[in-house]
């Protein structure tokens, strides 16, 4: 049936979604942590310089960007590079271009700070991974409403009449509603 294939892609489309917002929190969340932290705290910013340099910090949140940038974040390079060609950039496109600048710049700090000059080499790794993870919620939540809605009003085609009452001839008859 037509209806239950629409209703098993949808629900597929929320576990994908899911999946999805769950693997980019998990790196997503900690690289927030250190990178926002220890500027709004100053104690947890000299906690961490006793344990570990700037550029090793800068290195661990490559490694936690990385997978967020180049695993569900893929769906918007396929989807975002597909719209640029057909010469119709929409969503995906910007948070392509966007996550992409903020990764990519982060990457170049990571590999040479040296080109930059003095105390500007600064990474916006936490910036790109924060953006996919909150779109794809935003993807999900809004996945799970056109599920919700998709069977409410499933549910109230199935309340419609299936016969009318009419007059013909003087005489009242009940009808297939689609006879009339």
């Amino acid at each position: 049936d037509r209806s239950d294939l629409e209703r098993e892609a949808r629900e597929h489309e929320v576990r994908s979604l899911r999946r999805a917002v769950t693997f980019s929190a998990v790196f997503a969340i900690p690289l927030v942590i250190l990178a926002m932290v220890p500027m709004l705290y100053m104690p947890f910013h000299m906690w961490l310089m006793e344990y570990m340099s700037e550029r090793t910090m800068t290195w661990i949140m490559l490694a936690l960007a990385l997978p967020v940038q180049f695993g569900p974040g893929l769906r918007f390079y396929r989807l975002g590079w597909k719209a640029l060609k057909n010469r119709s950039p929409d969503m995906n496109s910007l948070v392509m271009i966007g996550t992409s600048a903020a990764f990519f710049y982060s990457l170049v700090v990571t590999l040479a700070p040296q080109i930059f000059p003095e105390g500007t080499a600064h990474v916006y790794y936490e910036a790109s991974a924060v953006v996919i993870t909150l779109i794809l919620l935003g993807k999900y939540f809004e996945a799970i409403a056109k599920g919700r809605s998709s069977e409410a009003m499933k549910k109230l085609l199935s309340l419609q009449a299936k016969t009318a009452r009419v007059v013909r001839s003087g005489q009242e008859l009940e009808v297939p509603t689609d006879e009339v």
